[in-house]
């Protein structure tokens, strides 16, 4: 009897454990539709994605920029942030389906996104590897990365099949971190002030960005999960867990 009713007390912590595990993100792609809560923008028609094993895969066509007011045909899946002033959006994308490397002329990654004021921050891996940065704009005023100085060199955080990315927003700051092994050894690429008082309480969203310009190639990416801790996951943690606790089976 002792025997059964430990091993049941081992099931019950495992399901437990298993649920806070799976129910950690906003949306970990699980599938089959995007959630309701994305909208999907491509006013050029340069993507075209689906979710495919527990994965948000976007195929971007060669030139599909977004660049200052007027060139509009980069990609980008939106939602509305948290109504509030201090909180963080984090994700996971590989950029290394292309053989094996980030492709040219390129940058996919988190975004933040004010249409009205064409002022957006785009914080990802960029150009065939060459570094993690941000790039942003507000109007015709457009930053690279030595404007801006905010970025990661890949020699700290590799550009493969495993980045991770954070924005940390405090009031009108914004931080910019990423990571190669998850949650742990964040390195902040930097803080910037001037994108902040554009993102106002329902005046922007965030999301996921994929843009190419001149010299790019049809790519591929795929993301494994988008999460703002700070809202509520709506994650269909069951099936996550059938799925796991099928493999712990076997």
């Amino acid at each position: 009897m002792t025997k059964y009713l430990s091993f049941g007390i081992f099931l019950i912590a495992l399901f437990v454990g298993m649920t806070g595990l799976v129910d950690a993100y906003l949306d970990d792609f699980d599938g089959p539709d995007l959630h309701e809560r994305w909208t999907y923008r491509d006013p050029g028609g340069k993507g075209e994605y689906q979710l495919e094993g527990g994965k948000l895969v976007l195929k971007l066509k060669a030139g599909a920029d977004m660049y200052k007011q007027g060139v509009d045909s980069g990609v980008m899946f939106l939602m509305d942030p948290p109504d509030m002033d201090d909180f963080s959006v984090l994700m996971h994308v590989n950029v290394a389906t292309n053989n094996g490397k980030q492709p040219p002329s390129c940058q996919v990654g988190i975004v933040f996104f004010r249409e009205d004021e064409w002022a957006y921050s785009a914080w990802g891996p960029y150009n065939a590897g060459r570094d993690i940065r941000v790039e942003d704009c507000i109007g015709q005023d457009y930053r690279w990365r030595d404007q801006a100085q905010i970025g990661i060199d890949a020699a700290d955080v590799a550009v493969d099949e495993d980045v991770y990315l954070k924005v940390v927003k405090t009031g009108d700051n914004l931080e910019f971190f990423a990571a190669a092994d998850g949650a742990e050894n964040w390195i902040s690429g930097g803080g910037d002030a001037k994108l902040g008082p554009h993102y106002e309480r329902g005046m922007y969203q965030v999301g996921i960005i994929a843009k190419s310009w001149g010299g790019s190639i049809d790519s591929e990416f795929e993301m494994d999960f988008f999460d703002i801790p700070e809202i509520p996951s709506a994650v269909d943690a069951g099936g996550k867990l059938a799925v796991t606790w099928g493999t712990l089976k076997q």
